[in-house]
């Protein structure tokens, strides 16, 4: 981020301090995933925790938060376990661009079982053109339906 040039009486409107920011969004939500699912599912949020772009993440597309230029973006995702989990192992996963493997770096690892509030995180970058996206995939293994707080973030950290 550029350092502003601020002088004397002079008054910074919120808009111009925000064009001074690189694009990032937080989404978060709740989402039930599917019972005993060999599968992994597609998050989708419902809201945006914070953001400077509102093309990054829209209701008619809820699973996909979108890069609105090119570069090097930090993603980071979280996931918190409830006790109905159980024993049960829960996996979730960073995808990009509708692959069907994690974007490199990115896996949340395997949750073995939940007594409540059990957490897991991922991090990561990854190099996305304007348009392009990642997503959040859970999949568990408990013999009903689970409810996971989620939510996922991206946020550019250079232009190449």
């Amino acid at each position: 981020m550029p350092t502003p040039i601020v002088y004397a009486g002079q008054v910074l409107r919120a808009a111009t301090i925000n064009d001074l920011v690189d694009p990032h969004v937080q989404a978060g939500s709740s989402f039930v995933v599917p019972a005993g699912s060999s599968l992994y599912s597609a998050c989708a949020f419902t809201s945006v925790l914070s953001g400077n772009e509102a093309s990054m993440w829209s209701a008619s597309a809820p699973t996909r938060l979108v890069a609105p230029v090119a570069g090097v973006y930090s993603v980071h995702g979280g996931i918190t376990w409830p006790g109905t989990l159980g024993a049960a192992d829960a996996r979730g996963e960073i995808r990009a661009n509708g692959a069907s493997t994690p974007a490199p770096g990115t896996r949340i690892g395997t949750q073995r079982g939940s007594t409540g509030n059990m957490q897991v995180a991922a991090s990561g970058a990854l190099v996305l053109a304007a348009g392009e996206y990642i997503e959040l995939y859970l999949n568990t293994q408990s013999a009903s339906p689970v409810t996971a707080t989620v939510s996922l973030g991206m946020t550019r950290v250079s232009t190449t």
